[in-house]
């Protein structure tokens, strides 16, 4: 059995904010409520309506951990809530849903708060769903898991580790388990065991009317719902309290991590082209980076970062030749799949960023599209910060799936592509930004027509992106729209790439 991860310092503290949140709320304070209401504000008695509902609590700006619990990943969306509602149960959930719907109140919810377009921040309530992070093996011995709709990645992982199981999981510990399952979820893993998506058994989901939908799943009266939840991104249907996984046993993997130094686009084309082929046990990410600009280097460098379960092959035949070739090399044969994962994970901290993606076909790359990348990467203006474009290497059980099966539409690819700006505005000027972020934009657009990429990944949300419902969802989004409108047809959960209500 699993048992829920045991508490550190760091969330101790977070939990004792709560507290010091309470005597506040006597003070009178104003919270912005939505255009629809008139413009007010609500008053604090209301406030302290939701504080009695919450058992939680409610935090407010003069609470000492108030900065933590509202800051984003991406400060680029540094928007501070007015309040902060703490769930701790589905009642919790359900008390705050039917609050916004009492007051008009603008929201979001969060659980990780790595939204990439910063959708998951307000200037309204912030729905804090972090204090529900429990995970627990079900009963039956067929490897389920239940997961809280608050869960951090990194609990799932600790979790899943204790019983040696895993599932299509993600490198970046702080992630919300719920924001990675609902927009698809990426990982080492998906070749061989599909999409975090296409793992998701069941789910409980509070929707616009304030019900709870209780463990919904295919076949079940609400499959419909459940089908939109299995890529349809958050935000969109209702607040998601908690996910039944199908998880797999683990033993060993090869890790292995491989940079170049020279031949970038020879190198590049070989591997983007080479890799479309390897068994599904084989996960990686190619990483082309550029360094910070005023570094005193202009080179470009390409990695190779993955994994191998074991299989009838090796790292080193899969890679091939330009493997000689390489700068610095790291494989490491039969290591715990666990201890592995400490060596593939990221730890993140909030900056600035902005990126956009989509999908490739390994037969749509050329040598002259790879080369055309590259020649335009060097041509990159470069801020503080390293920068990069990436490929995420899918296919395998990915593309088992029809791309109608779940909400997730994105099958029969080899390649997720991603270019990424970071900065950080105490050095990097607006002005300089600015060009970057238009260098990004002529770079994209040069890259999908020389490749014939399309789409966009919906974890990946881009806030510049113009046709987004169509690159997010593509032939699913006409369905979307149908669920949206039966289970919340006056758009109670919006944003500005929601899904619409017809």
């Amino acid at each position: 059995m699993l048992k829920p991860v045991q508490p550190t310092r760091r969330n101790f503290l977070v939990g004792a904010g709560r507290f010091a949140a309470a005597s506040a709320l006597a003070s009178a304070v104003p919270f912005p409520v939505a255009a629809e209401a008139g413009g007010g504000r609500i008053a604090s008695s209301a406030l302290k309506d939701l504080a009695g509902a919450v058992t939680g609590g409610i935090v407010l700006p003069d609470d000492p951990f108030f900065g933590d619990y509202a800051r984003p990943n991406n400060l680029r969306f540094r928007t501070l809530p007015t309040a902060i509602a703490r769930c701790t149960s589905d009642a919790d959930v359900q008390a705050c849903v039917a609050w916004v719907r009492k007051h008009g109140a603008r929201f979001a919810v969060r659980s990780g708060g790595h939204n990439y377009a910063g959708f998951s921040t307000t200037p309204g309530l912030l729905i804090d769903m972090t204090p529900m992070s429990s995970i627990a093996a079900l009963p039956g011995g067929d490897g389920l898991v239940k997961v809280g709709g608050g869960a951090l990645n990194g609990m799932v992982y600790q979790a899943l580790e204790r019983v040696n199981r895993t599932i299509t999981h993600g490198r970046c510990t702080t992630v919300g388990a719920a924001g990675f399952l609902l927009g698809g979820g990426i990982g080492f893993n998906m070749r061989m065991f599909g999409m975090g998506s296409d793992l998701l058994q069941a789910t409980s989901i509070v929707t616009a009317d304030g019900a709870l939908h209780a463990d919904v799943q295919d076949g079940g009266a609400d499959r419909d719902l459940f089908w939109a939840c299995r890529g349809g991104a958050g935000g969109n249907f209702g607040i998601n309290t908690s996910f039944t996984l199908r998880t797999f046993p683990v033993e060993t993997v090869t890790f292995f991590d491989v940079t170049w130094t020279t031949d970038v686009d020879e190198v590049l084309y070989t591997l983007l082209t080479r890799l479309a082929e390897a068994p599904p046990e084989f996960g990686s990410k190619i990483s082309v980076t550029s360094p910070p600009r005023g570094s005193g280097s202009q080179q470009l460098t390409v990695s190779i970062l993955g994994q191998l379960h074991k299989c009838s092959t090796t790292v080193e035949a899969i890679i091939g030749p330009v493997l000689e070739r390489a700068s610095k090399t790291t494989i490491k044969p039969d290591m715990p799949y666990w201890p592995a994962q400490d060596l593939l994970s990221e730890f993140t901290y909030p900056y600035f960023y902005q990126e956009k993606s989509s999908y490739m076909k390994a037969a749509d790359i050329t040598p002259a599209a790879v080369a055309g990348m590259v020649r335009l990467a060097r041509r990159m203006p470069g801020t503080c910060m390293a920068n990069s474009f990436k490929f995420f290497q899918v296919g395998g059980k990915v593309n088992a799936t029809p791309a109608d099966a779940t909400a997730y539409v994105h099958r029969g690819y080899d390649w997720l592509f991603s270019s990424e700006v970071n900065w950080w505005d105490r050095k990097d000027p607006k002005a300089l930004v600015d060009e970057n972020l238009a260098w990004q934009e002529q770079f994209y657009a040069s890259v999908n027509t020389a490749t014939r990429a399309a789409g966009a990944f919906q974890n990946f949300p881009d806030p510049s992106l113009k046709d987004w419902s169509a690159a997010y969802y593509g032939g699913n989004y006409a369905k979307l729209r149908r669920v949206k409108t039966a289970y919340d047809k006056a758009d109670l959960f919006t944003y500005r790439q929601g899904i619409k209500p017809l």
